[in-house]
C-alpha cells in the first residue's frame, strides 16, 4: 500500500486522532511553534495533514502553505479554509521536492510527526534547507520509537504488517538530532515534548 493511500483512507478521523485525542501534545506543539514565529513569516507546513494546525498558525504569520501528498487530506484541509473564510493559508498536493516550491521561499517550516516517516530523511531535510531563507527556522516535531523498549517496538512492527500504521523508522534522538546537525542546520532547542512516544520538539537555524 502507498503511503498516499493509507493517508487517504485515514483522513476521515485523522483530527478526532490528532488533535482530540491528544489536545495536551497538539496545544504544546501550537503553542511552541507560535512562540517562535511572528506576523511578518512566510512559513510551509510540510506533511499537513487535514490542515488543523496552518489554520491554528494562520492567525500569528504572513502567509502559511500546507502542502501533503494525500489528495483527501489536502481536500479537507482546503474546505476547512472556505469554512473558516482565512485569507493567508492556502493548501497544495505536491511534495517537497517540487519546483513550484523556490529555493529561499519560507522563514520558517514546520514538520510535525512526518521525519520517521520520510523515505530518505537526509535527502528531505536537505531540501527543507534549501528552501528556508539563511536565518530561517525548521520547527519540528518527531517521535523517535528506537528510544523505545522491545514489545514496544514489535507493536508497532505488528500494526505495520497489518497495515494498520505505515512504513516507520525508529529513530533515536541522538541520531536525529545528527541528522538534523549535519544538513546545514543549527540545532538551538531540543527537548522530549510527550515522553510516552519518546516525542522529540527540534528548533534548528539555517546556517
Amino acid at each position: 500500500m502507498k503511503n498516499e493511500t493509507f493517508w487517504d483512507k485515514k483522513s476521515k478521523n485523522y483530527d478526532k486522532r490528532y488533535k482530540k485525542k491528544n489536545y495536551s501534545l497538539y496545544k504544546k506543539t501550537i503553542d511552541g511553534a507560535r512562540s517562535l514565529l511572528t506576523n511578518s513569516d512566510v512559513v510551509l507546513d510540510f506533511a499537513c495533514g487535514t490542515g488543523e494546525i496552518s489554520l491554528d498558525i494562520a492567525p500569528h504569520v504572513q502567509k502559511v502553505l500546507g502542502i501533503d501528498k494525500s489528495e483527501k487530506m489536502i481536500a479537507l484541509a482546503n474546505k476547512k479554509v472556505r469554512e473558516r473564510q482565512i485569507d493567508n493559508a492556502s493548501f497544495s498536493q505536491i511534495d517537497a521536492f517540487d519546483q513550484r516550491l523556490e529555493s529561499n521561499s519560507f522563514s520558517a517550516i514546520l514538520s510535525f510527526h512526518i521525519f520517521h516517516l520520510a523515505d530518505d530523511f537526509p535527502k528531505v531535510l536537505t531540501r527543507l534547507n534549501d528552501l528556508l531563507v539563511p536565518g530561517g527556522l525548521l520547527i519540528s516535531q518527531t517521535p523517535c520509537f528506537g528510544e523505545k523498549g522491545w514489545f514496544f517496538r514489535s507493536m508497532i512492527s505488528l500494526a505495520q504488517k497489518l497495515g494498520l500504521a505505515p512504513p516507520i523508522r525508529s529513530l533515536r534522538i541522538p541520531e536525529l538530532e545528527s541528522l538534523v546537525s549535519s544538513t546545514n542546520f543549527e540545532i538551538i532547542e531540543t527537548k522530549i515534548q510527550y515522553e510516552k512516544y519518546s516525542v522529540q520538539w527540534i528548533v534548528a537555524k539555517k546556517i
